[in-house]
Order: C-alpha cells, then structure tokens, then sequence
C-alpha cells in the first residue's frame, strides 16, 4: 500500500478581477424580472419624510394588504403547479436525496395568479409575515420562467435562476425599518470578485547534495575526537540581538534552514513593508490528522483574467525562488540560550589505521530535498471591503483596564502601621487610647489599663449622735483605693450641728492622719467648712476614715479623693504593652510581606507571560489583531441595521439547600438561568449568518498609519512601540482596510443583506441595482471553474541531514590541489577500510 504524500500549504496570495458588465440577453437568461412593475400597488407606498410625520400614512397602505401566513395559502392558488415547482426546487440538491424530476411540467400559471404571487412576495418581504410562504412565492415564480423558458434552460442551471426584487419595493419599506440606525453601511464596499490561490507543496525524494565534511585518515594513525557539552544554572536570562545556535556534530559544520521557514519569513518581511496580514485555510489529512504550514500575504491586480493568472503564477514562483535563494545563501544562524538547568554530557570516539598501510578517506554529503510545487486556484469569491477606524482602541483600553485593575489589587497590599504613626516611641509613650488603637490595628488584644486618673466620691449624710461633753469617736469605712491607683489628694466639705451647755463643741476628720480640725465652740449653732489635703506621700490600698467629736449633736460629710496611676504598675504595664504591639506589628508585617511576595510573583509570572505572548510570539498578535478586525467589521456591518452584540441571555437566580452533612444548615446558590425568548431566537440567527456567511480565515488586512486619527493621540500613538512591527501598526493605526471574502453559496444571501438589512438565506433573490452589479457579479460566479492545478515546479532545498558515501575516495594527483582542467582526472575511488589494532581498551599510544 502505497504511503500517501504530505502536502503542506506554503502561502496562499488573493487577486482582484473586475466583473464584466451583463448584457440584457444575460440578464434574462438567469435573472427573474417582474412582468410589469407599473401594475404593482407598492408604486404608491408613501416615502418617508426626514422627521417620519407620515407613519401613519404608511402604516394604512401595509394595511391594504392581507399577506399569508403559511406556504399552504400560496399553494391553494395552483395546487398541481406548486408541487411541480417542489419537486423542481429538489433538483438544485447535490445529493440522492432528490427524486427525478420525470413528470410533465404543468400549464404556465395564468397572468392573474402570476402577478398575484409577485404581489405576496412583494409584501412578505416588507412584512417578513411568514417565511414559507415568501418560500413558495420564489419557488413558484422560479417554476413559471422554468416552464415558460423550458426548450433553453437545463435542469442543471435550476440553482442559478433568481429573483430580482424591485427597487420600488425595497425603497419602500427599507427607510422605515432602519429608521432609528441610519440603514446606510457606510464604510463598507463591494469590491467585486477575487480569486483566491495556493501554493502547495509536496516532498517528492531525498537527494545527495554538496560535501558537507571530509574525514581524512592517514596510514599508521590514530585520531581521537572528544566533545563535551555542559549546561551551567543560571539566574538570569541574558537576551541579546546576536543568537547563536551549536550544534556539536562529529560530521556537520553547517546548518540548513527550511523552505517553508524562509518562505514564512519573507513574506514576514513583506507583510512589515506593506503592513498588512492574512490567514489561510489548513487542511485535514485522514492519514496524518491536521497538517498546516500556512503563510498568507496578498497581491492585488485589477487587470483582465488571463493577465491576474500569468502575474499569480509569476508571483507564487518568484516567492519559492527567492527563499530558496536566501536558504543558500544564509547557511548559519547563531543563537544563544542560557538554561536554568545543568548537566554534562561527553561523547569520544576516534578513527584508528595504525595496521593500515593507505590513507583512508572518507566524504560526508548533505541530504538535500526535491519538493513539487503546485499552484491551485481554489475559485472566485466576491469581496467586501471594510474601512475600521481605530482597530485597537477596544483591545488598548482593556489593557489599561486591566493595568488599573493590576493596581488596584496592589493597592489592597498596604503594609501596616508603625508603632511610631500611633505616638509610640518607648514605653513612657504608651497611654490608653494609643495603646487600644494600635491593638485594634493589628487585630490583637492587650490588657487595658484604667484612665491614669480617677476619682472616688463619698458622701455621708447627715448622721446623728450623742452630745456628751468628753471626746467620741466614729470609724467609718475604708476608703478603698483601686488596683494600680494610689490617692494623691482629698477634697471635700462637711457641717456639725453643736450645742454647749457647758465646755466648747469641735469636731474632727481623720484620713489615715490627715486630719482637719474646726472647734471650740461656745452656746449652740451649725458650722460648714471645707477641707483640702495633698497626700504625700500617696496613698495605697485604703484609706482610713476617723471622725472625733464633742458637744456634737450631729455631721454630714462630702469628699473627693483623686486618684493617679501608680507610677511603679503603670510603668510594668507600659512595659508589658509595648512588648505585646511589638510581637503583634510584627506579625503582621511578616504577612503582609509574604503576600507582598506572593503578589509580586504572580504578577511577574504574569508579566512574563504576556510578555512572551505579546511581544514575542508574532502568532499570537495575529491572533488578536485577527478578533478585533473581526468584532468591528461585524459591528460596522450590523450596527446600521439595528442589530446588537453583546446581548445577555441568562439571569442569576438565587438557590436555597440544605447541607448533607447538616440538614439544619442552608447553603445559598446563584445559578445561572438561560432565557429563552423570540429574542434568542433572533440572536442565534445573527450570529450563525455573520460567522458561516463570510470566510473570516482566509480574510486580509492593511493597517494606515497614525496620522490618520485625531491629532490629539498622535503623541501618544508615535510612543507605541512593540517589537512585531506588524502588531506596532495595529496599535497605532489610524484607519484599517479589511477584506473580507464571502463563503461560497452565500453570495446572494450577502448582496440582499446589503441593500435590506435582512438576514435571509432560505430564498434565490437578491434586489434591482441601477447599475446590474448584483447581476453581473453572480454570472461572473457562476462562471467558474472547479479547483485546479494552475502550474507546477520543483524545488531543491537543503536540509540538515548529512550521509556518508558508500565508498571512500583519494587524490591521485600527487603534486598538489586539483585544477578545473584536470577536474576529470583528479579524484578516483576505492574501498580502503581502517585496520587498526586488536583487543586495545586505551586507545591512547604509549610511547
């Protein structure tokens, strides 16, 4: 069994031809046209003024009509007829699911019934009421120019007979439904007709090519080769704009480079001088899976058909040729890795001809490979030309998006306070407000400490006793002094009722020998007075409270002792506190610092990614600059009509269950509903059109320089650098033009959408242009050949391999270097084997 070939696709280029301008003969020949538009009711559809005043007016002429709301309704006006045009729609299918169409075909629909069913599909269309019956109303006027043209047009061409819609239709109804969007595609143009072409290549055998490398051993030697490869860690990467690349071979001293490679790169080259970009189609392989190599660039020609083909093929073989030349011309590429990573490795071997009594030589050939060359023509296809303004400003703003979000998560980071921020320097520092604050910043706890002052108040009242004429005493309660504390001064105010019979009256305070005498006083009265004491020393634990009297009917007393901080336990407490914010500062400062690490990191790590993706990895920029181009050319092309992207389809609905481990325990979930509804319905419609109606890989792309945005950004367009020059323009351009191919099969789906803004693929019509484009660019379509070979070529590159020739090889000519006269006579061939010595484990010769 045969091993089938590989075939990679080398490049793939696009050129323009212009359609050639239909003929009325042409046109009746494929093109479907109304009888007599004269005689149709949408002659009078009223146009619509610039404020839409008139709304009213038009809504009453759609209101004339009674359109159909299934295909059954269309059939009923010639049921035989319909089921004729059925079974001659099948016909259009590539497939045997299509029955033969072996009856015969029934009478012309009369003129009456002929006109009424243009009538309905006048209206379904501006209506959009059902879309069967727009169905049966095409596929029935499609059976009346059968039938009535049948001697001239072959079943085959079913598929190509269409359906002109008026303009006076699509003007009437098209300025009202796209009132509120503009319903004007400006920035997008039909271009007309391109025919796409690729070079395949297929590998075809391996020849023998130039010397790479003569081993010369001469009678009675010994020659030993030793290598040594070593690998050192290194913590940095050193990158540099001169790379070397060794490859430590016993038989190779140069290196190769592939076809497909260079190819890639000069067109690379230039794409950067045009700056432009374009994708190509892979193709699958059942034996090999997935196989591409794919390289695009575009070539533009606006010349006759027979003149883009001789340039296409010249251009696709000046491309292989002058890679080919730069692969024979560049042999060497030096390139330098420094690899986190060591190992050594040493290889030895060596020739031995100590028994040998001849020179032994022996000749290394490059392998070079043979490559077929295929240029094919894959077909026409018609090209629409979208003008982007600003192709980056999206993809530029999610990067400072995204760089204020890198922000804002480094601004969560934010190390914790000092000690010093809350008035903390030493331990005298400490009170207990800063002391609380500082534990609460650091999510600790320490023990509080009373306010440095407090006071106690005691009040007696006045109090009764037995007036005697000798001394009494009373001892009250202690005064206590609280933990910490000790009494610095007393303060306070007291009264004495007296009365003397004989003698004096006194009376007489007592705080732990404090006391505060007032007396000696005759006949009877009350006495108020006032006391003030500066306990020194300080007071601790309690105080003692002693009243002596005489004479004394009755007291009453009121004081205020004030009480301080004992300097000896506040001072262990200022102590004890520093320590434990000290331990809890820096606790804290170790996690932050460990998540500060972390973050760095990641962000490094992140950096480096993106770094490596974006600037260095030329595939992916095509990526991106591919996305964008895309998003607003579907955008440019679907914004006039009224269509939206980035709909949302789903609501977050809150769930409620209990926990399998405990039933008492409720577990909420926010789960994402779909909603379905008539606009889902529409919006998978939009998007299966815009993805499947145009060939988005293989469309090309041309960035305009910065000078053509607004001047204020210049400045900052012209500090945008990157090192793929083709991703630099993306970022800088001013405007981009993007040519977009359409999918085969979908080109009248396209110039309908055009001219109506609306998605339509079921049905063969496209709409009346005063020019005949839309016509003159499908019978130029339909005109096109299958996919074929347009020319062929070989190709020998180089490649990395090398061989040994089955026989050695030797000078005869014994007085010097061959010359090219004697080229012929030079060299001759043998078979000299090396004789070297028996059972020798060290090769080494001993002298």
């Amino acid at each position: 069994m045969a091993i089938p070939k590989i075939k990679t696709n080398l490049f793939s280029f696009k050129t323009f031809r212009s359609p050639d301008k239909i003929d009325i003969n042409e046109i009746n020949e494929f093109f479907i046209q109304h009888p007599d538009i004269t005689r149709s009711q949408f002659n009078q559809c009223p146009i619509r003024n610039e404020d839409g005043s008139n709304e009213k007016e038009y809504n009453e002429f759609l209101g004339r009509f009674k359109p159909a709301s299934s295909y059954k309704e269309i059939r009923n006006l010639n049921p035989e007829f319909y089921d004729f045009s059925s079974l001659l729609m099948q016909q259009k299918r590539n497939d045997s699911s299509k029955k033969p169409l072996d009856v015969e075909p029934p009478r012309p629909l009369t003129s009456e019934i002929h006109l009424k069913i243009w009538e309905e599909l006048f209206v379904q269309t501006a209506t959009q009421k059902s879309k069967t019956a727009r169905q049966a109303c095409l596929q029935m006027l499609i059976a009346q120019f059968y039938v009535e043209n049948i001697k001239r047009i072959e079943l085959k061409n079913i598929g190509k007979l269409v359906i002109v819609i008026p303009q006076v239709v699509t003007n009437c109804f098209r300025p009202w439904q796209y009132a509120n969007c503009g319903g004007k595609l400006f920035g997008v143009h039909n271009l007309g007709i391109q025919e796409y072409r690729r070079v395949e290549q297929t590998l075809c055998c391996y020849v023998p090519g130039e010397v790479s490398h003569i081993e010369n051993v001469m009678a009675r030697e010994f020659k030993e080769k030793s290598t040594r490869n070593l690998l050192r860690t290194e913590q940095t990467t050193e990158l540099t704009t001169e790379t070397t690349i060794e490859n430590i071979n016993d038989t190779t001293t140069t290196e190769r480079n592939e076809l497909s490679s260079e190819i890639a790169k000069l067109l690379q080259k230039d794409k950067s001088f045009d700056i432009s970009g374009s994708v190509t189609v892979s193709k699958d392989s059942k034996v090999f899976g997935s196989i591409s190599a794919n390289v695009s660039t575009g070539y533009n020609s606006s010349s006759s058909s027979s003149l883009s083909n001789t340039e296409a093929k010249n251009f696709a073989k000046e491309k292989t040729e002058q890679a080919l030349e730069r692969i024979e011309q560049k042999t060497t590429e030096r390139r330098t890795y420094k690899i986190i990573k060591e190992f050594e490795e040493n290889n030895k071997h060596g020739f031995d001809n100590r028994k040998g009594t001849k020179h032994v030589t022996g000749v290394y050939r490059w392998v070079d490979k043979i490559y077929d060359n295929e240029l094919v023509n894959y077909g026409k296809r018609l090209v629409l030309e979208v003008e982007v303004p600003t192709p980056a400003l999206l993809y530029k703003k999610a990067m400072e998006w995204k760089s204020k979000k890198k922000e804002e998560q480094q601004a969560t980071l934010t190390p914790p306070k000092t000690l010093s921020d809350f008035g903390i320097e030493n331990a005298n520092d400490i009170n207990s407000n800063n002391a609380s604050q500082a534990a609460s910043a650091y999510g600790t706890s320490i023990q509080n400490y009373e306010s440095e002052t407090q006071y106690l108040t005691v009040d007696i009242p006045v109090k009764g006793v037995e007036n005697k004429s000798f001394s009494q005493s009373q001892t009250l309660s202690s005064i206590i002094i609280p933990t910490g504390f000790v009494a610095e001064r007393i303060d306070g105010v007291g009264s004495f009722n007296y009365k003397t019979p004989t003698g004096s009256a006194y009376i007489e305070f007592d705080f732990s020998g404090y006391k505060k005498y007032v007396g000696d006083f005759k006949d009877k009265g009350t006495r108020n007075f006032d006391y003030h004491f500066v306990l020194t020393p300080n007071l601790s634990g309690s105080i003692s409270f002693v009243v002596r009297y005489r004479r004394t009917d009755s007291y009453s007393a009121s004081l205020k002792v004030k009480c301080v901080s004992d300097p000896i336990l506040f001072k262990e407490w200022q102590e004890n506190t520093l320590i434990a914010l000290q331990e809890a500062y820096q606790k804290k400062l170790d996690e932050y610092n460990e998540a500060l690490q972390l973050q760095q990191e990641a962000l490094a790590a992140q950096a480096d990614q993106e770094g490596s993706e974006n600037f260095s990895n030329a595939a992916f920029n095509r990526l991106i600059e591919e996305r964008e181009l895309k998003r607003a050319c579907i955008e440019m092309l679907s914004k006039p009509y009224c269509y939206e992207m980035g709909k949302r389809f789903y609501n977050c609905k809150p769930y409620k269950c209990t926990s399998c481990e405990d039933e008492e325990e409720e577990i909420e979930a926010i789960i994402p509903e779909t909603i379905q509804n008539q606009q889902l319905e529409k919006y998978a419609e939009f998007i299966k059109f815009f993805e499947t109606a145009f060939q988005w890989e293989i469309f090309s792309y041309i960035f305009y320089p910065y000078y053509y945005n607004e001047k204020c950004t210049w400045y900052e367009l012209l500090q945008t650098k990157n090192p793929d020059p083709i991703f630099e323009a993306f970022l800088q351009s001013g405007m981009a033009k993007v040519l977009v191919p359409v999918r085969p099969q979908f080109e009248k789906a396209i110039m309908w959408y055009l001219d109506t803004g609306e998605i339509y693929t079921e049905g063969d019509l496209i709409p009346e242009t005063a020019d005949d484009r839309y016509e003159s660019l499908l019978k130029d379509l339909y005109g096109q050949d299958e996919v074929r070979v347009e020319g062929t070529w070989q190709t020998r590159v180089p490649s990395m391999l090398t061989i040994i020739q089955a026989k050695s090889t030797y000078l005869e000519d014994e007085q010097g270097l061959p010359c090219c006269e004697e080229e012929d006579e030079t060299f001759g061939s043998d078979d000299r084997l090396l004789e070297g010595l028996d059972n020798i484990d060290d090769p080494i010769i001993e002298e």
